[in-house]
């Protein structure tokens, strides 16, 4: 009982309490500040250690010191009678009362920032919480439900760096089964790849993917051996619902046991109820070769199935090949080559041999696993890719997604062949499931955005394309749609500005054209120039080069020069016939020829040659614009009308925008049909103001 009245006296009590709440607001404080920062969490880590280690030491202090008017001096050197403790006591009750009311205001406004966040209106270019909060206003993400998960990366805690491969691949290959829980909404990997070394908090990175839950962990691989610790957590309450360290010999056997120990351990932590299949494909083990597994794991790690150069693409193919001569019965690594040479062909001139090894692959893996969803996956693509062969393409991926529902893959392939095929309604449904198990790839809010503007839905498609361009603002695609919709609207100016940050750095001909069309509609010589000196010349894979700056020629009134370009491109278009007759390019390149000559009955032989040479799809008359502007230019008023007639009867009012737009159709504007189709246009865009 003395030594706690000595502590009272000597004002300890009050220190270590006035350092407690000191602490506690200097922490609150220094937390605001390094998330503003982005500061590593380590330092955080770092102070809040230091602080810990400073309360023991500021309590010694308190026993062995005293202060006094004159300085700080040993306790024990000080007359009892002439101590100031107590007065010192009660200037620190003052200095526990100050931080308590700075600790009561913190707390208070932290709940107001949090309260006003959740009721704040909605600002079009805020952030991305904000896209996606209006995205669920219009019910374009699924409302979350308590068997959501993200797996987020594994950390690669291996010596060599080389082995990071390994960890992505085993990351990836654990998304894969838990998507095939059709109980569960898993995010895919491309939305959870920038999570990677994230500062981010548990809470905001759930609230960004919409899930409850997320797992996170790291791999080792050493010698012969691996260890992998992964936790489930809470995202609500930033608890761990499950955690497991795995110690194993690096056997496959072991890998896809700690896989399958993985899956179902989250699936009996948020009481999803596996299937009967679903319990059989857990047990299955894709090869028994470790060192072919780890190629194919290097594989998938750098396969994406969308948007790679030719160059990744044969840098993932020679992974899996030599995980197919390690291991020749190697289904999933068949299954997957398929799909990179059929991606390799799509993206290349289509000159080589690319589908020839497609199918090859195809067959090893339709007779090792014929039903199984990597290989109807690749199936799908084969004929999607390869041959737009829609109907065996279409039902390839249907049954894929029946074994594997979460296979965001196979949904993206049947989302865009529905598409073309003309079942609009039902690709959108499909994009929209798709964005709510990939939620930050931009092309994906993008091609939703894109499809529905041109179905006249503005207000989700605005919603998608903002989403997108919240996203990634750089990216091409992403901010030609976001252009489009605002040429759509018939907003020119808010256009120009649109693309203003990216002129100089512009490297698809697809936007350029959009660029060129912006400032020929505007007058604005100088965009129009600008574009054009950075456009390549004509070469062999397409139209857009010659036609764009004929059009800008012709518009000048320089028929000098229009004459040198079209001799050049007539030479051009008849080497491309004899070399490649059939190809799509050199077809659409004789439609825009003979529309500079004024040739009418050729340009309709053109016209009726291309659409023979190529396949169905429904969306050919809004992407390709160059047989409309063809029939304008040659004076082919019949023709223009006619085409003016189907679109807007398949699509809508909308689609007259580019007509309305662009200045190639001006010796068509006093046509009475022509008119009345802009007077339609008008009226829509009005309503939907």
């Amino acid at each position: 009982m003395s030594l706690f009245n000595e502590l009272k006296r000597r004002n300890v009590f009050r220190v270590g309490i006035a350092y407690a709440v000191a602490s506690w607001v200097l922490l609150q404080v220094v937390d605001l500040v390094f998330e503003y920062i982005t500061a590593p969490a380590w330092i955080m880590q770092v102070f809040m250690l230091a602080l810990a280690i400073g309360l023991p030491l500021v309590l010694i202090l308190a026993w062995v010191f005293e202060l006094t008017p004159e300085g700080i001096k040993l306790e024990s050197a000080i007359d009892p009678t002439q101590s100031v403790a107590p007065q010192t006591g009660r200037k620190l009750d003052r200095v526990i009362i100050v931080f308590l009311v700075l600790a009561v205001t913190i707390l208070l406004a932290d709940r107001f920032r949090t309260s006003e966040k959740g009721s704040g209106s909605i600002s079009q270019d805020t952030s991305l919480s904000t896209e996606i909060a209006v995205a669920e206003k219009l019910n374009l993400t699924p409302v979350q439900n308590d068997k959501s998960i993200a797996v987020l990366p594994l950390v690669n805690r291996s010596v060599q760096p080389e082995d990071a491969f390994f960890a992505e691949g085993l990351h990836d290959e654990l998304l894969t089964q838990l998507s095939r829980i059709s109980a569960l909404r898993v995010i895919s990997r491309t939305s959870v790849m920038g999570y990677a070394g994230t500062t981010k908090r548990i809470p905001e990175i759930a609230r960004e993917l919409g899930v409850t839950t997320l797992l996170e962990g790291g791999v080792q691989r050493s010698g012969n051996r691996v260890r992998i610790n992964v936790q489930l957590i809470d995202a609500a309450t930033d608890e761990h619902l499950w955690a497991e360290v795995y110690d194993r010999e690096l056997t496959a056997d072991n890998l896809f046991d700690i896989q399958s120990d993985i899956t179902r351990a989250i699936a009996n932590a948020l009481q999803a109820v596996l299937t009967g299949e679903e319990q059989q494909n857990l047990e299955k083990k894709p090869t028994e070769n470790v060192e072919a597994y780890a190629y194919y794991l290097r594989g998938k790690a750098s396969a994406q199935g969308y948007g790679r150069t030719i160059a990744q693409i044969d840098e993932s193919i020679a992974s899996f090949q030599t995980a197919i001569r390690l291991d020749p019965e190697f289904a999933s690594a068949y299954a997957s080559l398929t799909i990179d040479w059929a991606e390799r062909y799509w993206n290349s001139d289509k000159l080589g041999e690319d589908m020839l090894h497609s199918l090859d692959a195809l067959q090893h893996a339709q007779t090792l696993a014929p039903e199984s969803a990597a290989t109807l996956t690749a199936e799908g693509y084969y004929h999607y890719w390869g041959f737009l062969d829609y109907a065996p393409a279409i039902k390839a991926f249907e049954r894929a997604l029946d074994r594997e529902p979460g296979n965001t893959l196979a949904m993206r392939g049947k989302a865009y062949v529905l598409r073309r095929m003309g079942r609009v309604d039902e690709a959108i449904a499909v994009m929209e499931k798709i964005i709510s198990l990939d939620p930050l790839v931009a092309e994906l809010a993008a091609d939703a955005g894109y499809t529905l503007l041109h179905t006249g839905q503005l207000d989700r498609a605005e919603v998608m394309v903002n989403r997108a361009f919240t996203l990634a603002p750089e990216k091409f695609y992403v901010s030609s749609t976001r252009t489009e919709l605002f040429l759509v609207k018939g907003d020119l100016k808010t256009a120009r500005l649109s693309v203003e940050p990216i002129i100089g750095s512009i490297a698809s001909g697809y936007y350029q054209d959009i660029v060129i069309l912006i400032g020929r509609a505007l007058g604005d010589a100088g965009l129009v120039d600008n574009v054009l000196n950075n456009y390549p010349s004509w070469d062999s894979q397409g139209v857009g080069p010659m036609m764009s700056k004929a059009q800008v020629l012709l518009d000048r009134g320089e028929q000098d020069k229009l004459n040198v370009l079209l001799g050049e491109f007539e030479a051009a278009v008849l080497e491309a016939q004899r070399e490649k007759p059939d190809k799509e390019y050199t077809l659409l390149s004789l439609v825009g020829l003979y529309a500079f000559k004024h040739d009418q009955a050729k340009l309709a032989d053109a016209v009726e040659a291309y659409y023979a040479g190529v396949k169905p799809d429904a969306m050919r008359m809004i992407d390709n614009r160059t047989i409309p502007i063809a029939y304008a230019i040659a004076g082919d008023s019949e023709a223009l009308l006619a085409y003016l007639d189907e679109l807007v009867e398949q699509f809508g009012p909308w689609e007259f925008y580019y007509f309305a737009i662009d200045p190639s159709f001006n010796n068509m504007r006093d046509l009475p049909r022509f008119q009345a189709y802009d007077k339609r246009y008008r009226e829509w865009l009005e309503m939907n103001r």
